[in-house]
């Protein structure tokens, strides 16, 4: 399903964000990336995602490869995948069901589809009752959902991650990883960087960690492992 092959990536100034990363990810797979800032997570989201090119070596993903993806291609790839940021990036002047309904509607999907769906994945974020309010009227953690629920209402193939619980308290963390467990046992498959040693502990998931773009473990959580 993701699959990176002898993966560089240098930005300006010759920095270089990633370094000899091959990397394969399994359909319905549940992957946690780890380490310090700068250590290329937030890259390889969007190598991913085909927001970024490979400087060198091959990314594919669902069966489209980096070195000759048309534009017609990327559009029709990145319908398939959900992104969640840890800012949220909802938008101020919209509801609650309108930033949902927003995914959909840049896709063109009739009213009467949107609408079903929309109250089908604010039910299952338990939104239902937020339906009417705006991203200032949410604590974090329900905005935080609320980005969830956009990037579930288009049924995605893959779901990437970045930082979801990084500004939001305990309560809204546990809220965050249930829902994204149940849209992986849904058979989405779902990567998620994070800084929290205490998730990656308490979840028998992959752990791939980063250290100067470097892949410095891939596989199940050991003790000095992260």
């Amino acid at each position: 399903m993701i699959e990176l092959r002898n993966v560089h990536k240098i930005y300006e100034k010759s920095w270089i964000a990633l370094r000899h990363v091959d990397l394969q990810m399994s359909k319905g797979e549940f992957v946690f990336l780890v380490g310090p800032t700068g250590a290329g997570k937030t890259t390889l989201l969007k190598l991913i995602f085909m927001d970024e090119k490979p400087t060198s070596g091959e990314v594919i993903v669902l069966g489209h490869s980096s070195t000759d993806i048309k534009s017609k291609q990327l559009h029709h790839l990145r319908r398939k995948i959900g992104v969640i940021f840890q800012d949220f990036k909802l938008l101020n002047d919209r509801d609650c069901f309108d930033n949902v309904a927003f995914a959909l509607e840049v896709t063109g999907t009739p009213r009467k589809i949107i609408k079903k769906k929309v109250l089908q994945v604010l039910t299952q974020t338990k939104l239902s009752h937020k339906r009417n309010c705006y991203p200032f009227q949410l604590s974090g953690g329900e905005q935080q959902k609320v980005a969830i629920a956009r990037a579930m209402v288009r049924e995605p193939s893959i779901l990437l991650a970045d930082e979801p619980t990084g500004n939001i308290d305990p309560n809204g963390t546990e809220e965050v990883l249930g829902l994204l467990r149940n849209i992986n046992a849904s058979g989405t498959s779902v990567v998620m960087a994070t800084h929290s040693t205490a998730l990656v502990r308490k979840y028998p998931y992959r752990v791939i960690r980063l250290d100067c773009g470097e892949i410095k473990h891939n596989g199940l959580y050991a003790e000095g492992s992260i």
